[in-house]
């Protein structure tokens, strides 16, 4: 008797696994990313960024909204102190509200040391363009999930003029449009 018990208990064994290696099979199936391949028109990104320049690292929480060609950018400070709100109008960038006659570039590396290129965000987040965009070098090996579609979780933008690198950490991705 105690043969067959055992060849019950492998029978057993072998039927459990094979029934979990199906199960993994199905989930490896639905994993699939669906990317996106259009930008929408009204899109928000909200992740940390880390600028390192010239050997000094700085890292902020950020938002950024884009609206009918207009972006939002939100940085805010470790643990939530000092908040910038910078954003592109018709009639110029307000910074806090207050207007300015800079461009983005120029109040980013004016105020923060540091800049990134914003405009081009859409098309690697949302394209899976990782393309070298003017001096900058992009990297985007890994992958998040959505609302059902694949976008990059970090973006690496290193430049390759300057001792700039920015990482980009991607937290949430709204497609409103």
């Amino acid at each position: 008797m105690p043969l067959q018990y055992t060849a019950m208990k492998i029978s057993v064994l072998l039927l459990l696994i094979s029934l979990l290696s199906g199960c993994l099979t199905i989930s490896k199936q639905t994993e699939q990313a669906v990317y996106s391949n259009s930008i929408p028109n009204v899109w928000t990104i909200i992740g940390r960024i880390s600028a390192t320049n010239k050997g000094e690292t700085e890292t902020a929480n950020f938002q950024l909204n884009q609206q009918n060609g207009y972006n939002q950018l939100t940085l805010t400070g470790a643990l939530g102190f000092g908040q910038t709100t910078v954003k592109q109008t018709t009639q110029g960038l307000l910074v806090n509200n207050e207007l300015t006659y800079q461009t983005l570039k120029e109040w980013m590396t004016l105020e923060l040391g540091w800049y990134f290129p914003v405009n081009a965000l859409a098309n690697i987040v949302f394209k899976h363009n990782n393309n070298n965009i003017e001096d900058w070098q992009i990297s985007t090996n890994k992958r998040r999930v959505f609302n059902g579609v694949a976008y990059p979780k970090i973006i690496r933008l290193n430049h390759s003029n300057k001792h700039l690198k920015i990482k980009l950490l991607l937290q949430e991705v709204n497609r409103l449009k």
